[in-house]
Formats: C-alpha cells, sequence, structure tokens
C-alpha cells in the first residue's frame, strides 16, 4: 500500500511540474488558409538549438498547447505561398513571413490580424509581448516592401537600370528606418526581455556597432540577467572588450574535436595562428577553404590555422566534412558548453583572427576577404 501511495505522489509531482512549463499560443488570423503551422522553439537546451511542433489550423483558427523550459523565441510558420519571397528555385527568409513571440512557461499568447503578402499580425498576453507586438508592427511593412523589391529585381520583373536603381535606393531606405527603429526601441525599453533577444538579434547581424551595443547593454536593467538572451549578449560584450586587435587572444582549451584529442591554443605560441571561424553550411567559408591551404602550405614553418566550427547537429556533418577533404589543420566544434563564437564575438562568417607568435591578436576580417591573405604575405616573407 504504501508503494502505491508514494508512486501516486511522484506521478502528481511529475504532472504537477509539467503542467507548469506549459504554453499555450492561439489566433484568428484572417487569410491564414493553410491546414496547419510549423512551430519552432528556440533554446540551447534542445539538442539541435530548437524543438518543433506542428499546429493544425481549421477555418483560420489555431490553438496550440505545450511545453517549455525556459522563455525563449518561437516562431511559427504560416506554410501560406503568397508569403514566401522566392528568387528562383530559392527564396529569401523574412521574418515578416513568420508569427513571432516569446514564450514562458505560463504564458497564454493570442494572435489576431491578417495575412496578405506578410503576416500582419502580432501577439499578445503580457508586457514582454506588447512590447515585441509594437516593434514588428513598425518593422515588419518596410521590412515586406524592401523585399517585395528585392524579389523583383532579382527574378528581373525590372529590366529598367534606372528604375532599378531608384527601387534599391527605397528598398536600402527601408532597411535603414528599420535599424533605426529597433535602435530607437533598445533606447526606450531598457528593462524589456525583447529588448535583450533584439540586441542580441542586431549583434549576430551586425546593425549595431561594438560602441553602440556596450552602450545598450550598459542601460539594459540588471534583473534580466536571468534570460538566456541576456546572457548571451554579456558574453558577446566580453568577447567586444577581449579580442580587439591589440589584446592577448583568449585561450581555447577544447576536447571538442576532429581527432577528439585536447587542443590548446596557446600551445601554438611562437608560430602566426589564423583563427577560422567557419560551418558546413557556410558556402564562402567552403570556399575560402583552397586558398587556405595554399598558404599553409606556403609558409608551412611559419603559420597554423585553426578552425573553429559553428553547426546546428552534433558534429556529423563537420566530421564527415573533413574527412573527406585535404584540410587536415587544427579544427575545434563550438559547443553549447565551449561556445568560442560568442566568446570572440563572432557575427559574421567566415571570421578570420590573425594571431601573433606572441598569443596577441593582430588582424580581424569579416568575409573572403583578400586583404588577410596580403597582410600574411607582409607578415610571413
Amino acid at each position: 500500500m504504501r508503494t502505491i501511495f508514494l508512486f501516486f505522489l511522484l506521478a502528481i509531482s511529475v504532472k504537477s511540474s509539467g503542467q507548469t512549463n506549459l504554453f499555450t499560443v492561439s489566433g484568428k488570423i484572417k487569410g491564414l488558409d493553410s491546414k496547419y503551422l510549423s512551430m519552432y522553439i528556440y533554446d540551447d537546451s534542445f539538442p539541435k538549438g530548437s524543438r518543433s511542433d506542428t499546429i493544425p489550423v481549421e477555418h483560420e483558427v489555431f490553438s496550440f498547447t505545450t511545453s517549455i523550459p525556459k522563455t525563449a523565441m518561437v516562431v511559427i510558420y504560416p506554410n501560406v505561398e503568397r508569403t514566401v519571397k522566392r528568387v528562383g528555385r530559392g527564396y529569401y527568409p523574412a521574418k515578416s513571413s513568420q508569427f513571432m513571440f516569446i514564450a514562458s512557461p505560463g504564458s497564454k499568447i493570442s494572435f489576431s490580424g491578417e495575412i496578405t503578402d506578410f503576416v500582419n499580425a502580432y501577439p499578445t498576453g503580457d508586457p514582454t509581448n506588447a512590447d515585441l507586438a509594437a516593434l514588428n508592427k513598425a518593422v515588419y511593412p518596410l521590412m515586406n516592401q524592401a523585399l517585395n523589391i528585392q524579389v523583383k529585381i532579382a527574378n528581373k520583373r525590372v529590366t529598367d537600370t534606372l528604375l532599378i536603381k531608384a527601387m534599391q535606393d527605397t528598398a536600402e531606405q527601408c532597411d535603414q528606418a528599420i535599424v533605426e527603429l529597433k535602435k530607437k526601441f533598445l533606447a526606450q525599453n531598457t528593462a524589456s526581455v525583447t529588448t535583450a533577444w533584439l540586441l542580441s538579434d542586431m549583434m549576430i547581424r551586425s546593425q549595431v556597432s561594438s560602441d553602440e551595443a556596450m552602450e545598450a547593454f550598459g542601460k539594459m536593467d540588471p534583473k534580466l540577467a536571468d534570460i538566456s538572451y541576456y546572457q548571451e549578449v554579456a558574453e558577446r560584450i566580453d568577447g567586444i572588450k577581449k579580442t580587439k586587435v591589440g589584446s592577448p587572444v583568449p585561450e581555447i582549451n577544447s576536447l571538442n574535436t576532429f581527432d577528439g584529442k585536447p587542443f590548446v591554443l596557446s600551445a601554438l605560441k611562437g608560430k602566426y595562428v589564423v583563427l577560422d571561424f567557419w560551418g558546413t553550411w557556410c558556402g564562402p567559408c567552403i570556399a575560402g577553404m583552397p586558398k587556405m591551404k595554399e598558404y599553409l602550405n606556403k609558409y608551412p614553418d611559419k603559420m597554423e590555422i585553426v578552425g573553429v566550427a559553428q553547426e546546428s547537429d552534433s558534429g556529423e556533418r563537420w566530421k564527415k566534412f573533413i574527412e573527406n577533404s585535404d584540410y587536415k589543420w587544427h579544427h575545434v566544434l563550438s559547443r553549447k558548453n565551449e561556445n568560442y563564437v560568442l566568446k570572440f564575438n563572432v557575427a559574421g562568417f567566415p571570421t578570420k583572427i590573425i594571431v601573433d607568435p606572441k598569443g596577441v591578436i593582430i588582424g580581424r576580417y569579416v568575409g573572403e576577404d583578400e586583404e588577410i591573405y596580403q597582410k600574411l604575405d607582409e607578415l610571413l616573407k
């Protein structure tokens, strides 16, 4: 009897614990003519950084309840073709083609609005999502306008040179207006969870300078410190300060290596080192590797290359790529417990950092830039 009673109590406890982590999202959206929605919860606690769910739709109405470990950004794709910004066989990814909200355990989020050629619908339910809604109501129409222009030009629906230039100018003005709206939001909403997420997103997209990011972070309410986005920004800010040209390079000490052997960056002192931040998903990163190999062969006794990869999976594609390539330099995988992408404040891929024989950062290059090779020739000849 006592065993049954204890089992009963345990079952109640587990059920109660699970219920406290639930959130609900619902909506009635004019023009939502798809049969289902695709929802993604983004959180580092998930193996691939996100978890997906499918939400059924009936007569433009949906409602869904699921669990969430902590506060996280959630994106829902409406699966409505007219919102997709198609170019040839591909498409431009667009936030304005998504439902976006920030969920926490216990949240009850509701959407209202319509779907035209973008998702003109925004969340309500708590102050955080009221803030996000206010931001996106201003940003989404501008984003959609800019994307529609880019699609027309890319699909060659416009051929007049002067008209194309005028359209490009309009799209650029929209993009600039979006960035200014975001910066204004950062300044006026220093205690909002949305601000922590927004600053993290803007840093990743290089929409704020290092000085602007540090200023915005300095004004944020410390009460947000438990929020993962605040913590990510804090780590990036620390990376800005510690990886400036002229700074001693932060240590990389990892067992997340291609060959499984410990790697310690400081062990390479005495040679020039190129830290190459890349990913198997990054076309320009891979396109630049033959040139990197050429320079390693050119100066084999004077330089080393350390590839630091960011992958969405556990590293299977990364290992397979290296196994099938001739790029057999040092390889480290940036992981949640060793996030060197944040530690070095890497926003664009590829990012290459030159470290001198004394362990001091002497150059930082974003994109596949010919300038880094000119610098290597200057240093190593």
